[in-house]
């Protein structure tokens, strides 16, 4: 279990116990102060964001102000006193928001929008709530499922940053009304970062265009590490998936995201879980967000600003303006930096990142397939990357068992020594659903490298997943009467590598040496250039590794580095316990291998 928090695992639970003890805290749903948070907050001091959801085998935590998550088995640890006094299970029902109030366009609600310059009759029109609630005046935003309104996101008139829900909504917000007596603008969708953008658009577009024009239900993401979304916030871009209709088959997806660092990093994770090449983002001007647009620059500008927005990336040539933010980071930051294998000898020659297409070979029987799960598993417990795994060797059950022997440190069957107990299969069970996908092929036929590289997409857009493992390439059916050539294998990793670079993904790519060559007995250390099939395999990977297995232990051979950043020439040695599966770090460090090809 790893928590996505500045706490660790031990304070957590001390945290949700010491609550439990105060406020009776049985099976359900509960809201408790976030211990993450709380103290730093200097608005609604005496709000409770951590959600906690307890049930008969998890307990489950998410904090609506700051991101942070998590799930803890009830076997961990004094979880346990959390529900020992719990009789019955309860069912807990979803919560439904309450009687809506009736609009009145000659409220205060109604002046603050027209104050905006929205207009309250197009807010009406799609479904916003204009009224007061306890002689406060609000703006409430109606989710609906089905003709049934099962959420509403209230905002204070007065108060910009008050907001509160009644109900629960992981789509986005915004009911599409049609004008037959105006063109509609069919071939696109706009996202904004907020309700307000959504109504602001809305209303400049009146009476001239129909247009798809949405909201995201939550806002930016709080939590950004090195100018990117942190794991932690995977959770609130759920909407992507739930939604994924409303994207399919849409030549362009306009994003009009906040002109801020936390926009920018909305747009850019919205553009690698939809797909870069058809994503276009709007220049807001000397504005923050498109209401200002409208209050600054009026209707007419805001149209131009929306149709005239330029593709993510520009196609085919930019100039350096276009990389102005990133050029400006590498000057005050540095080069970037990648993200800890779990072993500091291996980190000098080699550290995950993205985007990065990683090809890694060796000898049957060597470990390659399973260092790449150890590092899975490391990352996935420090970081909280999600990885989909495309391994054609290894049924998905079987492949769970690996998984579950590194993540518990036991073996798994029974006759063996110290194996693990059905808790802590359980809880690796948790812990696997949580943060691993499968690609299943065993029930149909070889797949393409087309509908590998589509699921993947599709595990980007539903999970975030950060890594794609395809594990090995001979099982990938190639479309060819020639056979397999040099141009078949370069036309697929170009494909491949692009994949990486729009998506943002790290790609394990798992590929067989020929037959080795043997010199006074010993195989020599194989590389991209002894790969089955194309030189392409060295020249296409941004990342060579090889697992090598000797006499006195388990090499890792660093071959390629086109970034300095991600590694380096080298190799580190480690020793593999055949018990549990997991490798652990040797003493020592070499960076003497002959590199020569």
């Amino acid at each position: 279990m790893y928590v996505n928090s500045g706490m660790n695992k031990r304070d957590f639970l001390t945290h949700i116990n010491n609550q439990s003890k105060t406020s009776g805290m049985v099976q359900g749903q509960h809201k408790i102060p976030c211990p993450d948070c709380q103290n730093d907050r200097t608005k609604n001091k005496h709000d409770k964001p951590l959600s906690v959801n307890i049930d008969s085998e998890k307990v489950v935590y998410h904090c609506h102000h700051c991101g942070t998550n998590g799930l803890i088995p009830r076997t961990e640890g004094t979880i346990m006193n959390v529900v020992k006094s719990v009789k019955k299970i309860e069912k807990v029902e979803p919560i439904k928001p309450k009687s809506i109030p009736k609009n009145d366009l000659n409220s205060a609600s109604a002046k603050w929008l027209e104050s905006r310059k929205i207009s309250p009759k197009v807010a009406e029109r799609l479904g916003c709530v204009i009224s007061e609630i306890n002689n406060r005046p609000v703006i409430g935003f109606s989710f609906a499922s089905k003709g049934e309104v099962e959420a509403v996101k209230y905002r204070s008139a007065n108060d910009k940053k008050a907001f509160w829900w009644e109900g629960n909504a992981q789509k986005l917000w915004g009911n599409q009304v049609i004008d037959d007596s105006v063109p509609t603008m069919s071939d696109a969708i706009i996202i904004t970062e907020g309700e307000m953008d959504t109504l602001a658009i809305h209303t400049a577009f009146d009476k001239v265009m129909n247009v798809h024009c949405y909201s995201v239900p939550n806002g930016a993401p709080n939590k950004i590490t090195d100018n990117k979304i942190d794991p932690s916030e995977d959770g609130r871009f759920k909407y992507v998936w739930n939604d994924r209709a409303k994207f399919e088959g849409v030549e362009r997806i306009i994003l009009c995201t906040d002109s801020d660092d936390n926009g920018n990093i909305l747009a850019d994770e919205l553009s690698r879980r939809l797909n870069k090449a058809r994503c276009y983002r709007v220049d807001t001007l000397d504005c923050k967000d498109a209401n200002d647009v409208l209050i600054k620059h009026g209707e007419e500008r805001l149209r131009e600003l929306i149709l005239g927005a330029e593709p993510i990336p520009l196609h085919g040539l930019n100039n350096l303006e276009h990389y102005a933010d990133e050029f400006q980071s590498l000057y005050e930051k540095g080069m970037p930096t990648g993200v800890s294998t779990g072993y500091p000898t291996v980190d000098k020659i080699f550290t995950l990142s993205t985007p990065n297409l990683v090809v890694v070979t060796g000898y049957p029987g060597d470990g390659k397939s399973a260092f790449i799960d150890q590092l899975i598993v490391n990352v996935a417990r420090n970081s909280g990357w999600k990885t989909c795994y495309c391994s054609f060797e290894k049924p998905v059950q079987l492949h769970a068992v690996q998984l579950s022997q590194l993540l518990i440190g036991k073996p798994f069957f029974e006759g063996q020594n110290a194996r693990m107990t059905q808790e802590e299969k359980d809880y690796s069970h948790s812990w696997i659903k949580e943060n691993i996908l499968f690609q299943d092929y065993q029930d149909g036929g070889m797949p393409t490298i087309e509908n590998i590289l589509e699921k993947g997409a599709s595990a980007v857009m539903r999970y975030g997943v950060r890594i794609l493992v395809i594990d090995p390439f001979n099982f990938i059916q190639t479309d060819t009467k020639t056979g397999l050539g040099t141009d078949v294998v370069s036309d697929m990793l170009t494909k491949v590598q692009l994949f990486a670079k729009q998506h943002s993904l790290l790609i394990f790519f798992v590929a067989h040496p020929t037959k080795p060559f043997v010199r006074d007995g010993k195989k020599n250390v194989c590389t991209g250039v002894d790969v089955s099939g194309s030189m392409a395999w060295f020249s296409k990977a941004d990342t060579g590794l090889t697992v090598y297995r000797s006499e006195s232990g388990v090499e890792v051979h660093n071959w390629k580095a086109r970034w300095g950043w991600q590694g380096k020439l080298g190799s580190a040695n480690m020793t593999f316990n055949p018990v549990n599966g997991r490798y652990a770090e040797a003493e020592k460090i070499e960076d003497n291998f002959d590199w020569e090809f």
